[in-house]
């Protein structure tokens, strides 16, 4: 019997099926329903435990976090009342102050009231309005305190702190636990109670609490750091929340019988004769998969397969489609093959990634970014800089989301032996989407960007930042001066600027030479910064100028201090090559807002307090509104006076200075200088009139007469044969004057000169100081055929987008670069900046070129063209025409 049972079941694919079919059927509805009761209880027992787990953990979480930002809180306010030092005054004075400054504050404040204890323990000031009660009510140690009068329960924080002569008193903030407290904390269809010593003190709802057998409550000790034993004594979070029963337990036994009995009904109908038919044609799809997997030719595959492709059903559509996969699979991992050695020869890397973050694919690349032999399986996070993990996790939740569909960003690898810096990577990052709309996973393609990075750091910093002394340069400090005005309007303070000029430094500079009087300007403004206050800001101006911005300062009093404190540390001489130095300087300053109320006054007035120091003969400080209320000096009275006199009359000369081509020495262009020469006072600097003339509004006037010179001596150049560019320096004034271009079209066709032989030099801070407005102009300067030189390159505030905007021909880079050529940093800087000209198709001129060693190295840089004492000083007319002549052909 047993042998026929065997055989019978043993039988045929067809016979198998019927019985293994039916048997299987029956037994796993058995075990289906038996298992169905017990799974459903087990997941409601598992979902209320877990749900009250996770409730748990939240709000075990929740209470210190908010203990800890209530204490920083806490500890910030006593520190902002001791920095204040009003409780050091006499308490006529003292609480007057502190109740001015608390009702400013306390809006922004977490706590409701605030008790003052002196050593003795008594109470010397209260604030809030429940403070009077609390302070009859308050004990020595308590951490918590119920007031059943306003039904208030507190939370108390003490601290120390120093009240003066009376020594060290006590601190006591008084942090109110209310309804609001509770709805900020309240997380979605969970309701909270706060109850002390019994007593309902606070509740996140109006409503009751659900109750119920489907309801889940927790106690919860409100943590306030004390030990585990005491936890009792304080408050204590009941939190409440409502289980819904997502299924019920006769539904799911009814619905699952009933899916048992319509499959069961369905694999009846379904399998008889034809399983038996198709049984052979499906062992062949087997043994195909068996000898692909194999890996057997593509002949044996096709041979196997015959018997299934013999009727044109589901069963040879597979076996012809089984052979195209084969044909698509291997073109396709041929393809792939090639993908990757190809992304190989690239400095990126593509990866792909699961939802936790795992490589699922990497491009070999990634592993040379890395530093790894295979990072498949590994968790990108394993590479990344801890510091950097939480913002890239943030951002892949974005993409998990579905709230963006791509992102960029640049993060820091985790440092490794291998590499001594830092490694920055940059990533653009996809999500892999299934055909419903979810995510999948993440590809994206990664590089090293360190080189970028740090050429980027570099560019910002030279931006910002004065290449000699390292101070802020101008667009530095004008950003800061705005903040300072800004919070000194708020707050009622003063602020200080002082214009400071060193005394007879190009005496310093003739006789020591530059490199020597550059050392002594970044000495002098070492010893000027290490008098400083932390919040004071020193820059360089330019030259031997600096400008000192004193905020925030309380009197009038307080600024003549620091400018005592400043004229007393450098009386000791610098030490310079070992030789010891005396400098002395001018320092002009004003006050806002009794000087002015907007930075260019402020610069205006400060600058013309310095000229008047000077002109009282140098080494001392002069306040402008002390200049106010005495005599100008005579000699700015005189300069100021004869200035728009000269300007008008035409008394201010014109100059040259040649500009060679680098390598075959010929004078492509020179420079056009103004020089003026009193009858009483000589030669006048053209630092000290022309920053007069654009205080005095004239500096249009004398821009106009210079290119008028100029243009009138390029004509009679032109006519003798001598083909020179002219180089002409544009004020901020010119450049943004609308009728500009049209003026010097008019003067170009009166003279009947080509536009192209006129190179407008416009100051990077001028040109970038409103780049929309800047490009406009110098786009429309360009159209009429004139060139664009951006000088003194380096020194302003300057981004590779507005470069490009500007569109200028010519970068002349500044003479403080030219002369730290010997150092490696000088060198690497004026590398750089050639480096960006040659990116941008721009021509470069150095000036400040002293001697043949200079002008060597800069030829080697690739340096276009060189200005400087070594090929011509600036000159007149009559004389550049005979050193015009006398250079070789």
């Amino acid at each position: 019997m047993r042998q026929r049972l065997t055989a019978f079941f043993s039988g045929g694919l067809r016979r198998q099926a019927y019985w293994h079919l039916a048997l299987t059927i029956l037994i796993a509805a058995v075990i289906i329903l038996l298992a169905a009761s017990w799974t459903l209880s087990n997941i409601r027992e598992r979902d209320l435990a877990l749900q009250q787990n996770q409730l748990l953990e939240h709000y075990s979480a929740v209470l210190p976090r908010r203990e800890i930002a209530w204490s920083t809180a806490a500890k910030q306010a006593q520190s902002r009342l001791e920095y204040l030092r009003f409780l050091e005054e006499p308490d006529a004075i003292a609480q007057p102050k502190l109740t001015a400054y608390l009702n400013a504050q306390w809006t922004l404040s977490e706590f409701s009231n605030l008790l003052i204890l002196d050593g003795g323990n008594k109470v010397i000031f209260h604030h809030g309005s429940e403070s009077d009660s609390l302070k009859s009510l308050f004990g020595e140690q308590a951490t918590w305190i119920y007031v059943p009068q306003f039904h208030q329960l507190y939370r108390v924080f003490q601290f120390p702190i120093w009240l003066g002569p009376r020594g060290e008193g006590r601190l006591i903030l008084f942090k109110s636990l209310s309804n609001s407290t509770l709805r900020e904390i309240v997380i979605p269809q969970a309701h909270l109670q706060l109850s002390y010593h019994g007593q309902l003190v606070a509740q996140s709802h109006d409503t009751p609490p659900p109750s119920g057998e489907n309801t889940l409550r927790i106690e919860l000790p409100w943590s306030d750091g004390q030990a585990a034993s005491e936890l009792a004594a304080g408050p204590m979070l009941e939190i409440y929340r409502e289980v819904v029963d997502q299924l019920p337990y006769s539904s799911f036994i009814l619905r699952t019988g009933s899916a048992i009995a319509l499959l069961t009904l369905l694999i009846w109908l379904s399998v008889g004769r034809w399983l038996a038919r198709t049984a052979y044609r499906i062992e062949t799809l087997g043994k195909g998969a068996r000898l692909y997997a194999e890996g057997e030719t593509r002949e044996a595959l096709v041979a196997e397969l015959e018997p299934a492709r013999q009727n044109a059903d589901e069963i040879g559509e597979t076996a012809i489609a089984f052979e195209q996969m084969m044909e698509t699979i291997q073109s396709r991992a041929q393809e792939q093959q090639y993908y990757l050695e190809t992304l190989s020869l690239l400095e990126e890397a593509v990866v792909e990634l699961s939802v936790a973050g795992i490589i699922l694919r990497a491009s070999p690349g990634w592993n040379k970014i890395v530093h790894r032999k295979d990072a498949i399986g590994v968790s990108i996070f394993e590479d990344i800089h801890a510091e950097d993990v939480e913002m890239l996790q943030t951002q892949l939740n974005t993409l998990f989301a579905g709230e963006k569909q791509q992102i960029s960003l640049r993060f820091r690898l985790r440092p490794q032996w291998v590499v001594k810096h830092e490694t920055w990577v940059e990533c653009q990052l996809l999500p892999n989407k299934h055909k419903t709309g979810k995510v999948t996973g993440i590809r994206g393609v990664l590089r090293d960007i360190t080189q970028t990075y740090l050429n980027e750091r570099q560019i910002t910093h030279m931006a910002l930042h004065d290449a000699l002394t390292e101070l802020p340069n101008r667009i530095l400090l004008e950003d800061r001066i705005k903040n300072a005005l800004s919070i000194a309007e708020r707050n009622r303070h003063l602020v200080g600027v002082c214009f400071i000029d060193l005394d007879n430094f190009k005496v310093i500079n003739d006789t020591l030479g530059h490199k020597a009087g550059d050392r002594l300007l970044v000495a002098f403004a070492e010893r000027l910064r290490a008098s400083l206050r932390s919040g004071d800001t020193l820059a360089r101006w330019g030259g031997d100028e600096f400008v000192l911005l004193l905020p925030d300062m309380q009197s009038m009093h307080a600024i003549r201090n620091v400018t005592e404190k400043i004229i007393q540390s450098l009386q000791p001489p610098l030490i310079l090559d070992g030789n010891e130095i005396r400098v002395t300087f001018s320092m002009g300053a004003v006050v806002y807002p009794s000087d002015g109320v907007d930075i260019e006054v402020l610069f205006s007035q400060a600058d013309r307090a310095m000229f008047f120091a000077k002109s009282q003969g140098r080494n001392q400080v002069c306040y402008f509104q002390d200049m106010e209320r005495s005599e100008p000096g005579r000699r700015e009275l005189y300069i100021q006076s004869h200035l728009t006199l000269a300007v008008n009359q035409g008394k201010i000369e014109t100059w040259f200075q040649p500009i060679v081509d680098a390598r075959s020495g010929k004078c492509h262009a020179v420079e056009v200088l103004a020089r003026w020469h009193d009858g009483e006072y000589g030669w006048v600097s053209p630092s000290t009139f022309i920053p007069m003339a654009e205080s005095l509004g004239l500096i249009g006037e004398l821009g106009l007469h210079i290119m008028k010179s100029s243009l009138d001596a390029a004509q009679a150049w032109h006519a003798r044969g001598e083909k020179v560019a002219l180089a002409v320096n544009i004020s901020k004034r010119q450049l943004f004057t609308p009728s500009f271009t049209q003026h010097l079209l008019r003067e170009f066709d009166e003279r009947g000169l080509d536009h192209s032989m006129l190179v407008l030099e416009v100051t990077e801070s001028v040109a970038l100081s409103d780049v929309q407005n800047g490009a406009e102009r110098v786009s429309e300067l360009r159209r009429a055929g004139f060139g664009i030189a951006i000088d003194d390159f380096g020194t302003g505030y300057s981004s590779l987008s507005q470069l490009h905007e500007m569109r200028a021909d010519e970068l002349k880079i500044d003479i403080s670069f030219v002369r730290r050529l010997d150092e490696p940093s000088g060198r690497s800087m004026v590398q750089a900046i050639i480096n960006l000209a040659q990116l941008f198709g721009l021509k470069t001129v150095a000036e400040g070129v002293e001697d043949a060693a200079t002008a060597q190295k800069l030829r080697d840089l690739g340096v276009d063209y060189l200005q400087g004492y070594w090929f011509g000083k600036p000159m007149p007319q009559a004389e550049f025409l005979v050193w015009l002549e006398a250079r070789p052909r």
